[in-house]
């Protein structure tokens, strides 16, 4: 039997039998994990209020298995995010955070930056940022993470180096931008102003020591909204 002790995001909770709950949380260390709470709807000491959606706790578990589920011993509320259930725009883009994290890392898939990715995202919502852009800022990096990173060194189809200088087009099929001579702007190829382009690039790659995201201009959010939104079609379903 190995004991475990770890901060978590608690993703999901459901019922499991008369009085226990099966939680879906997400450590830095182990990633996104499946337990048990053995009597968890009937506990005022071990559980009190921090197994919800979104909150941030500090968890005790074990495991008596490999690859079975775990059971979950006790929890302290660290953040609860309390906002991000109130209010229905915040949950409706917290909910999805999660399902793309999902998506991106099943079980047991370790990734620490996503959770502290994750985390900041809630911060980011509770501190009433706007919901377009970290859903934004999100997604790009997220994705970059999962190894989905877009390219915008260069064209997809010449191979000419982007300079900075004038609009490119996203190729979806191909994971980078095209220069306007090998392919034109339009629906389905969203166009990007040198802003936008260094926007992503900032996002995508971004400076741990400046510790901020760029600032977005409304015009950059709606171009980077179009490719990203084709970007995680494509690659996601």
């Amino acid at each position: 039997m190995k004991h475990f002790r770890s901060q978590a995001l608690i993703l999901r909770i459901k019922e499991f039998g008369e009085s226990d709950l099966l939680v879906s949380f997400f450590t830095p260390e182990a990633g996104i994990l499946k337990g048990i709470a053995k009597a968890a709807k009937r506990s005022r000491k071990r559980f009190v209020n921090c197994l919800d959606h979104f909150c941030l706790v500090q968890l005790e578990y074990h495991s008596k298995k490999e690859n079975q589920l775990l059971f979950l011993d006790a929890c302290k509320l660290i953040d609860g995010f309390g906002q991000l259930r109130r209010d229905y725009g915040l949950l409706a883009t917290a909910s999805y955070l999660v399902e793309l994290t999902e998506t991106l890392f099943p079980l047991h898939v370790k990734e620490k930056k996503m959770f502290y990715l994750l985390k900041g995202s809630f911060e980011r919502l509770c501190k009433g940022e706007a919901l377009e852009e970290v859903r934004l800022v999100f997604e790009a990096r997220a994705m970059t993470l999962g190894g989905y990173a877009i390219a915008t060194e260069r064209c997809c189809y010449c191979g000419r180096n982007y300079r900075g200088e004038g609009r490119a087009v996203f190729v979806a099929e191909r994971g980078g931008i095209s220069c306007l001579g090998c392919r034109r702007e339009s629906e389905r190829y969203p166009g990007m102003d040198p802003a936008s382009l260094r926007a992503l690039r900032q996002i995508q790659e971004p400076d741990e020591e400046a510790g901020q995201d760029p600032f977005l201009e409304a015009s950059t959010i709606e171009e980077l909204k179009a490719v990203l939104e084709q970007h995680i079609v494509y690659r996601l379903g």
